[in-house]
């Protein structure tokens, strides 16, 4: 009898637990949502994109706006300097949702790279940032004090 219970009692953990993992939102449900990691440019989103939030780094020598694509409900970051960059890996961007922790850079696949000498922006790949979703986007600049990379300037765009 006690035997008929306790297996009971861990078959209907077993459930719960089953339940609840596949309820929790992960990284690896947010690789299925539409354009994630994808590049604005060559999927044609950045045509219809707007600046849905922005804000100037903390230095003052640049800005980081959070770009959003109405057609392809989907959120990317971008930095622009307000000169060309003296040195590479000068600044970078990041695009992050809210929901499920997904986030990527400018160097990640579908970004076009890190800002580099004589450049003066970046762009992230993208993340779907349709109903119920929403992100936000992340800047840094970077010094190079005795040679060593130092971050010196930095904001964060509202959420959208």
């Amino acid at each position: 009898m006690i035997f008929k219970k306790l297996g009971i009692i861990i078959s209907s953990l077993a459930i719960a637990l089953f339940i609840f993992a596949s309820s929790s939102p992960s990284s690896a449900s947010a690789a299925t949502l539409l354009y994630d990691g994808a590049s604005p440019v060559s999927t044609g989103c950045s045509l219809d994109g707007v600046v849905k939030a922005s804000k100037r780094l903390s230095n003052g020598k640049g800005t980081i706006e959070l770009r959003y694509s109405p057609s392809c409900k989907t959120a990317w970051g971008r930095i622009i300097l307000d000169s060309v960059a003296t040195h590479d890996w000068q600044a970078n961007a990041t695009v992050y949702r809210e929901q499920d922790g997904k986030i990527y850079s400018c160097q990640d696949k579908g970004g076009n790279g890190v800002v580099n000498r004589g450049q003066r922006s970046c762009y992230t790949p993208m993340v779907y940032d349709g109903s119920g979703y929403r992100a936000d986007a992340y800047g840094g600049y970077y010094s190079y004090p005795n040679g060593v990379r130092t971050l010196t300037g930095n904001a964060t765009t509202p959420w959208y």
